[in-house]
């Protein structure tokens, strides 16, 4: 027979009814280094990246995106160069090492000078097919890859090929077969990334006509098609009325954009000084319309130094992309090994955006006796979490079937979807409270301890044992008497679920009696167990 005399804490009981506790939790004004989201640094292929700059980035300016635009001048007209491609991977290692991300755009030129301005469909395609494994290999650091390719700077505008619409063409003029060609390029880029990342175009017509669509209706959103895998960039933000040729007609354009991203990632860099357009009220506006998740720090200058004086840059510095905050959880106190684990969480996503790539949300329990750790998958797609309300999310968690029994400490955690990343805490996401934020583990700590027993307490009608237990009340002793005792473990609980601390004595194989004489008076619960068979009585200890 063997006797538990642990002390595990509180249990839930059918008799007492679920205890939960309410935990509320305290808003942070910091600026987080977020994944995927936030002001980007711009660069090229045509310096190399520096390890230690990439680093600092991250520690001391709060950098997590990188803009990596990569200059194929010289291979308009023949493949990609193996030493380029070294070189390219050599990024993406640094960029990993840093704990940064990407995004991607492949260019011809950067002057409608330059002859030709790009290359043929056919040499995109081939370049595009070179690309593909590196794009697999590096998905997990590249965060969106834009269109490109086509016209001078990528932005599809000023091409040198006719199969394209040529040289100073309006969105009017494109013929079917320049609509098509452009969506060949777009298909190819799509089919070579994974399947979890996205292609943004430069101007919302440029959806509209290779795939003929609306606006993404919510039960599109994350669907793996092509629609659904297409966002935008704006690269001329709050330029001119039209964003300088962005938009066709705004009426239109901006409702569906303002639905698309809610779904599909939106970024970009402004290019131009137009007060009062380019000023803080009407750039936080689109900004939060729009749902952008990236910005480029370093152009156009003059625009960002105006958010820096009119006081809106850590505004929009937090609020790119998501910036989650924990509001209330309500959490049991207690739970039994087989059974579920009830959460409800209050959350508030005060960013313009929600997350654009697919991410896991784990319930992490933490033993504090051993320290391992059990994570708990959750239904729930941070993806969806998008403001300004609040977002509830209620789950019944179904306990790890490794779990011991003990106290363990409750996290929320995030973690990067790809397994090279997935443990590390730079690519987890942090919620914007106080106290919550553990560096090391990338883990957002719910400040509670949750007690894991072996089961419930159950009621005298739930019995399935034919025992004797005697004296009722009982005094200093109290004596069981079942079959085969010895092969049970017996427990003791006082009224609110905590197990006690009692002696035995054990006479032969179908009796023990209980030293109850040290028991406070009151109401005890006598638990007895052998595999799936429980058994839970209610006595009175009275002196």
């Amino acid at each position: 027979m063997k006797l538990n005399i642990t002390i595990l804490g509180l249990l839930l009981s059918c008799f007492l009814g679920a205890q939960t506790v309410t935990k509320t939790y305290t808003a942070s004004s910091a600026v987080i280094s977020n994944p995927e989201r936030g002001f980007f640094k711009f660069t090229s292929s045509n310096s190399q990246l520096n390890q230690t700059e990439l680093t600092n980035y991250r520690l001391n300016n709060n950098i997590t995106l990188l803009y990596r635009n990569y200059k194929l001048n010289d291979f308009k007209t023949s493949p990609i160069s193996a030493t380029y491609l070294a070189s390219m991977q050599s990024d993406f290692d640094k960029l990993r090492n840093a704990g940064l991300k990407c995004i991607l755009r492949f260019t011809y030129s950067s002057s409608t000078s330059d002859a030709p301005r790009d290359a043929s469909k056919a040499i995109i395609l081939s370049h595009i097919e070179q690309l593909r494994p590196y794009f697999t290999a590096n998905a997990d650091v590249i965060a969106a890859v834009q269109a490109g390719f086509i016209g001078t700077w990528g932005e599809w505008f000023y091409t040198s090929q006719e199969e394209f619409g040529g040289w100073g063409y309006n969105q009017t003029n494109l013929t079917t077969t320049n609509i098509n060609n452009r969506k060949e390029v777009v298909n190819a880029l799509l089919n070579a990334l994974p399947l979890n990342r996205t292609v943004q175009l430069r101007k919302p017509a440029f959806k509209q006509d290779l795939y003929s669509s609306s606006a993404l209706a919510n039960s599109q959103a994350f669907n793996e098609s092509s629609i659904a895998r297409i966002g935008h960039h704006n690269d001329c933000f709050l330029a001119s009325s039209d964003d300088n040729g962005t938009y066709d007609d705004v009426t239109s354009e901006y409702p569906y954009l303002a639905q698309e991203t809610k779904f599909v990632p939106m970024g970009g860099e402004t290019c131009a000084l137009n007060s009062p357009r380019s000023d803080c009220a009407t750039a936080v506006f689109e900004m939060n319309k729009f749902h952008w998740s990236y910005l480029n720090l370093d152009y156009y200058p003059e625009v960002i130094t105006g958010f820096e004086t009119q006081s809106c840059f850590t505004d929009i510095q937090k609020n790119l992309g998501y910036r989650f905050q924990l509001q209330t959880a309500v959490l049991p106190t207690a739970v039994a090994l087989g059974t579920q684990l009830p959460i409800t969480l209050k959350i508030k996503n005060l960013g313009f955006a929600a997350p654009f790539n697919e991410r896991n949300a784990y319930i992490i329990l933490k033993n504090l006796t051993t320290n391992q750790v059990y994570p708990i998958l959750m239904n729930a797609d941070p993806r969806l979490w998008l403001g300004p309300n609040e977002i509830t999310i209620t789950e019944n968690l179904t306990l790890p079937a490794n779990l011991i029994t003990g106290n363990y400490k409750m996290y929320l955690h995030l973690p990067d979807l790809s397994p090279s990343l997935a443990g590390r805490s730079e690519y987890a996401i942090r919620f914007a409270n106080e106290n919550v934020w553990e560096s090391i583990t990338g883990y957002n700590n719910l400040n509670h301890t949750l007690s894991v027993t072996n089961s419930t307490l159950g009621l005298d009608g739930n019995a399935k044992l034919n025992m004797s237990i005697y004296p009722v009340p009982a005094n200093n002793e109290l004596t069981v008497e079942l079959e085969d005792l010895d092969q049970y473990q017996i427990s003791m609980y006082n009224s609110i679920g905590q197990l006690v601390n009692v002696s035995s004595t054990i006479s032969g194989i179908d009796k023990v009696t209980l030293n109850t004489g040290n028991l406070s008076d009151g109401l005890y619960f006598i638990d007895l167990s052998k595999g799936s068979i429980k058994d839970t009585r209610k006595i009175i200890v009275k002196h």
